[in-house]
């Protein structure tokens, strides 16, 4: 007797479990409420005002049920689309977040069905908001809070009443912990909210992360961040053979432009950070394409949701907007390249070098060829005169023939008043001969006295052209331009081009070398440019080990420009021209701008603080 009253006891207990846990899991079926349950949903979705709402149905629900809730939505004219299968679904909200578009979900299955899938396919982002709702009185016990941690955005709603609807979010505080707490509820006897909007807004919660603490990677580049690192092994014990390097050395920051600025952000968003180090102690190369890109170095830890965020001198690349998102552009800056200052020339051919090679074959030119067309300017109208008299003697005799003139030949002379013709006197020439003319211009452009072979005025225009030329633009550049180069010596000129780097590059007597920074913005940009860059690049790789033109870092390429002269570093232009600086700005010389490149803030991908950070 006492057995079987245990045993009822005992079944009447594991009922009330059952139907409690049912409760929790299954809609209710209670046929009063229903109405109750489109009222509410309708009102939520109403107040949240999505862009776009996706339904997906995956427990066994009357379609009535579901009719009545899209009919309703569609009153407040917001668009809607219902799925059946998850597969598909889940490829709609891809597509949405490809294309950078909000997404409202309205998820009538118990969160436990989809948590594990969305954050294993990347589903996670600030743009797409997931509402649950299966028809529980009360949120589930043992909830995983790791699924529901940033930048995983969810809603609960539950149904403790009749007409009376909770609303719980995983976004309420910013503190990252994946709780579900109560952010509004909805009582649908008077139809009012506790709370407008239905959802605090991420501007509004991250507006403040209220002393959070944020863990950030750091590299050592100066002058973006300086680490001063401290050697542990003098706390190690000598027989102690067996232990982590990693441990032996610790690191601080000390300094730095860019731990400034995280400082100064830190002071207005309410948080705290602590530094890590990455393995590799670089920001990290893309590899892949697609949707398998990943990344190495401290954007690699980022893409695993391994830290929060990441502040130093990140190109922003879109290999990299693949992995992680970026902030608003926290430094313009420019890629340059940097060689050895330009040394001085010998001045053993400092009498020559005043006129660059270009222009002496021009001078050697005009100079020989004045004398020539001076001979020329006066020996043409004599010229000109003989054929013209050699042309009139062949019409004389023509008309000869044809009949006596109506003039004299002897007549015309008489009219001349007794002058007589050059060519009528025996031996006297009718021109200066061409060496005469030649050995004049040669004493006109060595500045020395001369006589001007002929008194003509084309001559004498021309003499006068060919005095003020050797004097004002031969004469006096040449004697300032020397003079200037005695007293300060030349020097060669300074690499500033890419097209000049090339060309020395390729010279067999040059023998430069291009070094970038190893898994860097730089180098990436080298490897898959086009044009002269990637001429670069394939001048690097004639060379017998086609990694020697990457270096550790850009102090470490201008330590080797120090060593060897005929080398050029290329990185970031405000880099570059720091170090140049701590090793002597006078030894160096910074190309130009080559292209403009920009430096963000690296986030996680969708991560919900982002706008905040923007606006900050």
């Amino acid at each position: 007797m006492k057995v079987g009253i245990v045993w009822c006891l005992f079944v009447l207990l594991g009922r009330s479990f059952v139907q409690a846990y049912h409760s929790q899991l299954v809609p209710i079926a209670d046929p009063s409420n229903h109405s109750g349950m489109v009222t509410g949903l309708s009102e939520m979705i109403n107040l949240l005002s999505p862009k776009t709402l996706v339904l997906l149905v995956l427990n066994e629900t009357k379609i009535h049920k579901i009719d009545r809730l899209t009919v309703a939505i569609h009153s407040y004219n917001i668009p809607t689309c219902i799925f059946y299968d998850l597969e598909q679904y889940f490829e709609y909200i891809a597509n949405n977040l490809k294309n950078s578009l909000d997404t409202t979900s309205l998820l009538l299955c118990h969160p436990a069905d989809m948590l594990v899938d969305l954050v294993d396919r990347r589903l996670a982002h600030r743009l797409s908001l997931y509402i649950f709702y299966w028809g529980a009185r009360r949120l589930p016990a043992g909830f995983d809070r790791a699924l529901l941690r940033e930048p995983l955005r969810v809603a609960v709603i539950t149904n403790p009443k009749k007409k009376i609807f909770r609303i719980f979010y995983n976004q309420a505080k910013p503190n990252n912990l994946g709780e579900l707490l109560s952010a509004n509820w909805f009582d649908g006897s008077d139809m009012t909210f506790k709370r407008v909007p239905l959802l605090p807004t991420p501007t509004e919660v991250y507006k403040n992360f209220e002393g959070r603490v944020f863990t950030i990677p750091v590299i050592h580049k100066p002058p973006w961040h300086f680490l001063t690192y401290t050697n542990l092994n003098e706390s190690c014990n000598d027989t102690d053979t067996e232990f982590d390097m990693a441990n032996v050395t610790s690191f601080q920051v000390t300094g730095g432009r860019d731990h400034n600025l995280m400082q100064l952000i830190a002071a207005r968003m309410n948080f705290t950070f602590r530094y890590i180090e990455p393995e590799e102690k670089i920001q990290g190369t893309a590899m892949g394409s697609g949707d398998n890109v990943s990344i190495s170095g401290a954007l690699g830890m980022l893409q695993r949701r391994e830290v929060d965020l990441f502040l130093g001198d990140v190109a922003v690349t879109w290999e990299r907007m693949q992995a992680v998102e970026f902030s608003f552009f926290t430094l313009a800056d420019s890629a340059a390249f940097v060689t050895h200052a330009p040394r001085k020339l010998s001045e053993a051919l400092a009498l020559v070098r005043p006129f660059q090679v270009t222009v002496w074959p021009l001078v050697i030119f005009t100079i020989i060829l004045s004398g020539p067309v001076l001979y020329l300017i006066i020996a043409m109208p004599f010229r000109l005169e003989d054929w013209m008299k050699g042309t009139l003697d062949k019409a004389r005799r023509l008309q000869v023939r044809r009949g006596p003139p109506f003039y004299d030949m002897q007549y015309i002379r008489e009219m001349g008043y007794g002058l007589v013709p050059r060519a009528d006197i025996a031996g006297t020439p009718q021109h200066p001969s061409l060496n005469r003319c030649v050995w004049y211009t040669i004493n006109v452009y060595l500045r020395q006295s001369a006589t001007i072979p002929y008194n003509g005025h084309v001559a004498r225009f021309f003499s006068i052209l060919l005095w003020l030329c050797a004097t004002y633009v031969l004469g006096d550049v040449y004697s300032a331009q020397l003079t200037s180069q005695l007293a300060r010596p030349a020097r060669e000129g300074p690499i500033n081009t890419l097209g000049k780097l090339e060309e020395l590059m390729e010279s067999p007597g040059g023998g430069y070398q291009l070094l970038v920074e190893r898994q860097s913005a730089f180098q990436v940009a080298l490897a898959n440019s086009t044009g002269i860059l990637q001429r670069l690049y394939r001048i690097t790789q004639r060379h017998p080990d086609n990694e020697s033109y990457l270096v550790g870092s850009v102090e470490e390429g201008i330590q080797i420009l120090l060593v060897n002269s005929k080398r050029a570093v290329f990185g970031g232009r405000e880099t570059l021209y720091f170090n140049t600086k701590r090793y002597g700005a006078h030894r160096f010389q910074l190309s130009d701008n080559l292209y403009t490149r920009y430096s963000a803030v690296a986030v996680q991908f969708g991560s919900p603080f982002l706008d905040s950070l923007n606006e900050v």
